[in-house]
């Protein structure tokens, strides 16, 4: 028999008087990271048409509590009355209006957005060049939603929505992004690669690291390998499915003669051959794995389906080179927590600049806490998404006691968490 204790509240005893009580208590380690390892001095030179003579907020204020609602989940501007309320955050910001930020925007200017996407570089590069000895950065094009009549936003037929079509360059041993740009909606996946890739590896330490890019058939690209060629640059791209290649792999596996009728989607057959991209006069190393797959009706594919990477990298076996390209699909994940869980996939300012500003700053929050997780989270939690970690360390009840000169922060004694959160407070500190 379940047993229950019957308490009854009287509606008139409950209020909301209950004083200086913050739900966001855990916010604390992250601000503290950001404040110790002095991360607001990246963007304190970024440009803006300020012509203000008098101002309370500086930009730069302005951004930080923009960059702290992101990390708390209260993406819209309405947010920002959770700061101006919050008793713990004020020991931290010193919180503006709504309207304050909106005016924020009509500041922003190209020069603005310029120097935002390279801080975002310069944070991941810094890390990676201290930490990182086998780069492997994947890149990739993904969908940010719109909805109306916004600036350069169209429909995106891959995605069955309407939009911007940013390309993203995730490095896959950090998580970190390396490089996040907003594009046009009717932007080709590929489009701005090499750009990309050139602003990329002059924040990389290119003469003692090593750098493998993959990507997906989009990449697929003679003007893309022979510019990761001369850069010595490793790749592995994703083929397109053109019936030339597919044959030249057929021919392949039939002078070995390799009976692909033994072969299933769990035992394929792993080759290579050489093959000349259309337009190049060089034969490149192709790997593909072969295999005959069932029918919807039961019957059998009368010719085995080809999956083909191109590679410049001769040192791997052809099943190595295919295990370690189709790793790129946990970097898929990367970009899903940027747009899901720091707001990057949805954006609704009128402007492209606007909303290249919002994108970009979503794609800084979602560095510093990445920084945070590889600098000072343990076990577990080196893995766990940013809502996860709201959930498990920010979402904590705490008492502001205020004092003459110093301020105590008394923790629920529910929050069952609090030895690991403790030991990451000293680690932060």
């Amino acid at each position: 028999m379940i047993q229950s204790n019957n308490v009854i509240f009287n509606t008139k005893n409950i209020n909301f008087n209950g004083g200086n009580i913050s739900s966001e208590g855990g916010v604390i380690l992250l601000l503290e990271y950001i404040r110790k390892n002095h991360l607001l001095s990246y963007i304190k030179d970024l440009p803006f048409n300020d012509h203000r003579k008098l101002f309370i907020h500086s930009n730069i204020s302005i951004i930080y509590q923009m960059l702290i609602r992101i990390f708390l989940g209260y993406y819209a501007q309405s947010g920002q009355e959770v700061l101006q309320n919050d008793p713990l955050l004020a020991k931290y910001i010193s919180p503006c209006s709504q309207s304050t930020v909106s005016r924020l925007y009509d500041r922003i200017n190209r020069h603005t957005t310029i120097h935002l996407k390279e801080i975002i570089q310069i944070l991941a590069c810094n890390y990676i060049n201290h930490h990182v000895d086998d780069i492997v950065l994947d890149v990739d094009s993904t969908n940010a939603q719109t909805y109306g009549s916004q600036e350069a936003s169209s429909y995106i037929h891959h995605y069955a929505l309407t939009g911007y079509h940013p390309i993203m360059i995730n490095e896959y041993n950090s998580k970190l992004l390396v490089s996040s740009s907003l594009r046009c909606g009717n932007s080709y996946s590929s489009n701005g690669f090499i750009e990309e890739m050139k602003e990329v590896t002059t924040h990389i330490d290119t003469e003692n690291k090593t750098i493998k890019v993959r990507g997906d058939s989009a990449f697929y690209s003679k003007e893309y390998l022979e510019y990761m060629e001369d850069n010595c640059i490793q790749y592995y791209i994703r083929c397109k499915s053109f019936s030339k290649l597919s044959n030249h792999c057929f021919e392949d596996m039939i002078s070995k003669g390799i009976d692909f009728t033994d072969h299933t989607p769990d035992k394929p057959y792993y080759g290579e051959c050489e093959y000349t991209i259309t337009g190049s006069k060089k034969s490149r190393r192709v790997v593909y794995k072969a295999y005959r797959a069932p029918e919807k009706d039961g019957a059998t594919q009368l010719f085995p389906t080809v999956y083909s990477v191109v590679t410049n990298d001769c040192d791997l076996s052809p099943v190595e080179v295919m295990d370690f390209y189709e790793e790129r699909g946990n970097s898929e994940n990367f970009t899903k927590e940027l747009k899901d869980d720091f707001d990057g996939g949805t954006l609704s300012h009128d402007t492209f600049i606007k909303n290249e500003f919002d994108f970009l700053l979503s794609s800084l929050a979602y560095n510093i806490y990445h920084l945070f997780q590889l600098d000072i989270l343990e076990g577990n939690d080196h893995k766990i998404r940013m809502n996860t970690y709201r959930m498990k360390y920010e979402k904590i009840a705490v008492k502001v006691i205020n004092h003459a000169r110093s301020s105590i922060l008394s923790f629920t004694s529910a929050y069952m968490y609090k030895h690991q959160f403790e030991k990451y407070l000293s680690l932060v500190g």
